[in-house]
């Protein structure tokens, strides 16, 4: 089975391509290019690692967010347009889940966050197993005084947890200052097309599938539009 994998919610966005359980390709392509133009020529080149052509895939994957509203329905949209294109299913794979199947941790409790910009994170609480990754708890964005803060009402406990995030360096001080200062801590890579194609592959094994018209964004946090309307 040849999967193909996209994750454009963040500024490091990338392709992964996968036959079976082995990963064939990895595009990251660092610069400010905007997603528009680089995602198909990431794409073609992940392909044209595996000489395979669009047509060969047999499943989609995508981040399907949290994330920016922009970058993240870029990638959306081109999955959601091959996989109609070619009649193929589509798994959505959560950015937060991706990271925490990057973790080298676990078994065990892991705390994923992402930059989410504005002095804010997003941020969850999954249980990962040998073979899962359950949801302990709703992912959710806030600063991260409030989300950790949160964590320690909701009885999670610095002791029993892993803090997970490609932008560890950008939160130290927060952590050292917190209740969870003493957690464990793993920082992955920020490219996490990989971890959306494993993770999907998983998902895709259990019947967890979609067909393009019923992909949908999970954005967490409301657009611009939505919390600076004003009814008239």
């Amino acid at each position: 089975m040849w999967l193909l994998a996209v994750d454009t919610t963040s500024r490091d966005a990338s392709v992964a391509l996968l036959q079976d359980t082995r990963l064939l390709a990895l595009v990251a392509t660092p610069g400010d290019e905007p997603h528009s133009t680089r995602l198909f020529c990431d794409i073609q080149r992940a392909l044209a690692e595996a000489n395979l052509k669009l047509r060969d895939i047999d499943v989609y994957a995508v981040a399907n967010g949290p994330g920016a509203f922009t970058a993240l329905r870029v990638g959306l949209s081109a999955i959601k347009g091959l996989a109609e294109m070619h009649n193929k299913p589509v798994v959505a794979v959560s950015v937060l889940e991706a990271v925490c199947q990057s973790a080298e941790s676990g078994p065990g409790i892991l705390v994923p966050i992402v930059d989410a910009y504005r002095k804010q994170v997003f941020g969850g609480v999954y249980e990962k197993t040998t073979d899962d990754i359950v949801p302990c708890a709703s992912e959710r964005v806030l600063t991260l005084e409030e989300f950790l803060a949160t964590l320690a009402q909701e009885g999670f406990q610095s002791a029993h947890c892993c803090i997970v995030s490609p932008h560890l360096d950008r939160f130290v001080e927060t952590l050292a200052a917190s209740r969870f200062a003493q957690a464990a801590r793993e920082r992955v890579s920020p490219a996490l097309a990989a971890a959306v194609a494993r993770r999907a592959q998983q998902k895709f094994a259990r019947g967890q599938i979609l067909n393009a018209l019923s992909l949908e964004a999970n954005y967490v946090r409301r657009s611009d539009a939505e919390l600076l309307w004003k009814p008239k």
